[in-house]
């Protein structure tokens, strides 16, 4: 991914509430997974990556069940976990989300590494992971093709600039299938947890970006965006359907290095709008949407146009200020239900792909 690709914001473990419910949703089948891994022996630690770290918040929990899950099954493993993200990820961030006391990682025989690299490339040595985990990551791509005429998010692409971002996110799964399916020892497993659309190709946050584009026209409007750099913009991700996830797994070369044993799709409610429902604080509610937004996306979104995302550029915080007032008239367009797909697949004794 290059620069602003799939870059988290400043605060996004504070604002990443509807990524921690759809974690949520395959902690079972995270348990699963690691009651069927063949467990190494003679000390050898049991190897496991986190692939799309971002700051480590969300990993916290689904990384404490790991260790409690291989313990059960052998007491005293040690358990090495590597925390992979892209260059430009805060991983400052996540050394201090690792260092808190109460982390898994302040366990005895428990180990924390982090690697700044794409897991669309090769990030371990073949046959060295027993446990790769991801979640709400892959719905990044490695880079945009095309930018999309008049939007900044997949729902407003059409016609060949929608085919280019469909054959891309297929070209990345593709080679994030072929590297795991290296990097996995025989048995070992996959599981993740993607950012999914059905397959009218909506994803659930449709109305929020609906704003998000609004907003930017209004700064066009006041001449603090280019009609230039609103082109530019974009946040650079392909939400898959369910076929363009197990599709590669059902047939193809990575039917060959998977075996897939479990799949779900799912809807997730929206946590920040259930909350404001309950107390009727629509300010807070605004805030947190709008701060949330930019958290996940600003970094991405921003770069096109110059601005990098930065809490301190006028452009940004018009924008943040603005689309937080959008929100505060119109907080049911606001509310996200995302959809994830969530799958479990067991590496094959078949070659690694060269």
């Amino acid at each position: 991914m290059g620069s602003g690709s799939g870059v988290m914001g400043g605060g996004y473990g504070r604002h990443s509430a509807a990524q921690h419910v759809g974690i949520g949703t395959a902690l079972g089948m995270l348990d699963r997974a690691v009651a069927a891994l063949p467990l190494p022996e003679g000390g050898r630690a049991l190897r496991v990556a986190d692939l799309g770290c971002a700051s480590g918040g969300n990993a916290l929990e689904p990384m404490a069940r790991v260790v409690a899950a291989a313990r059960e099954r052998a007491p005293g493993i040690p358990v090495a976990v590597t925390h992979t993200d892209i260059r430009g990820n805060d991983f400052n961030a996540l050394v201090e989300t690792l260092a808190a006391p109460d982390a898994y990682p302040a366990g005895p025989g428990v180990f924390a590494y982090a690697e700044a690299r794409s897991f669309f490339s090769l990030l371990f040595p073949p046959g060295e992971l027993h446990l790769a985990w991801s979640s709400i990551a892959v719905h990044w791509l490695s880079r945009f093709p095309l930018p999309i005429p008049d939007h900044v998010y997949r729902s407003g692409a059409t016609g060949s600039v929608r085919e280019a971002l469909r054959e891309r996110s297929a070209a990345d799964w593709r080679s994030f299938l072929r590297h795991r399916a290296v990097e996995l020892v025989p048995g070992g497993r996959l599981v993740v947890v993607g950012g999914a659309a059905t397959d009218d190709g909506a994803s659930g946050a449709e109305g929020l970006f609906g704003m998000v584009v609004e907003e930017l026209r209004a700064r066009i409007d006041d001449g603090q965006l280019s009609v230039d750099g609103f082109s530019a913009m974009t946040v650079p991700t392909w939400n898959r359907t369910s076929g363009e996830f197990l599709d590669p797994l059902r047939r193809g070369p990575a039917s060959d290095w998977f075996g897939l044993e479990e799949e779900a799709f799912a809807v997730l409610p929206d946590p920040v709008h259930d909350r404001y429902v309950r107390d009727g604080d629509l300010d807070a509610y605004a805030r947190e949407v709008a701060a949330s937004f930019m958290a996940a996306f600003g970094p991405s979104l921003f770069t096109g146009a110059g601005a990098g995302g930065g809490a301190e550029d006028p452009l940004v915080r018009s924008f943040r200020a603005g689309l937080t007032e959008r929100i505060r008239t119109h907080p049911g367009d606001a509310r996200t239900n995302w959809r994830v797909q969530l799958l479990r697949a067991a590496r094959t004794d078949a070659p690694p792909p060269r």
